[in-house]
């Protein structure tokens, strides 16, 4: 279960959420602004902040496109076995199921890890706003764009990794650089998965992750307290993830 260290909460002592200026959903929340006026057409097609365990299961109608204000959700293909398969990661201001929209329907489960919440945009009620005022829809246009980029950037981080090393430590790396913003920090995330889930992931088996983990504390590239990762020695992870 995530925890979410003191210094990442407000002094309330609530969750913090990601800032919406740093989220991929932006540019089809903010106000439409026209010659005359400024419009709002927003609060018909999104939901904001919501609590959810599973946003969608696979094979579902496309309904919904969502993006992550807290938290983590990891993104599960189910084979004919039933045998669940990590394909992903997402991370507070990141989309899950914009990629549904080609086939309309979801290609993967996503699951909340511990405690997430999201915003969810009706595509159905986005649609019919965009028809109404055409910027929403070239606004969303921009969005699956950039989230494309995103993604194929993500992609390429594993691109070549054959060892177990190197895919570890380009791991590490990419989930530090995708949360940096949202934790404030670049040197140590909270792994908000499994052993078994990261193992999964990236294709390895669980008792060799476990021996790269073992062999990059022994080597003090990382330093581990629970689910706290601390990179210490970053230059030499992104030369083994041949970054």
């Amino acid at each position: 279960m995530i925890t979410v260290p003191s210094q990442y909460k407000s002094k309330n002592d609530q969750t913090k959420y990601v800032d919406c200026d740093d989220c991929s959903m932006n540019s089809v929340c903010q106000p439409v602004t026209t010659a005359k006026q400024s419009i709002n057409l927003s609060d018909s097609y999104l939901r904001k902040r919501i609590a959810s365990k599973v946003l969608f299961q696979q094979s579902t109608p496309l309904t919904d496109i969502y993006a992550v204000t807290s938290g983590a959700y990891k993104l599960c293909q189910h084979n004919d076995d039933g045998e669940e398969n990590v394909i992903g990661l997402r991370f507070p201001g990141e989309l899950i199921g914009e990629d549904a929209l080609y086939l309309q329907k979801y290609n993967y489960t996503a699951i909340a890890v511990g405690e997430s919440s999201v915003c969810k945009v009706s595509v159905e009620q986005m649609t019919s706003c965009g028809k109404l005022v055409p910027e929403i829809q070239l606004n969303f246009i921009d969005l699956l764009s950039r989230q494309s980029y995103v993604r194929q950037r993500n992609f390429q981080a594993y691109i070549g990794k054959k060892s177990a090393d190197s895919l570890l430590a380009a791991f590490l790396l990419n989930i530090i650089e995708r949360n940096a913003d949202y934790t404030g920090n670049d040197d140590y995330i909270e792994l908000p998965i499994s052993r078994n889930d990261v193992a999964n992931f990236l294709g390895l088996r669980r008792e060799t992750l476990s021996r790269v983990f073992s062999k990059f504390q022994k080597d003090q590239l990382i330093q581990v307290e629970g689910k706290k990762i601390h990179l210490l020695e970053q230059d030499k992870l992104s030369k083994l993830a041949d970054f």
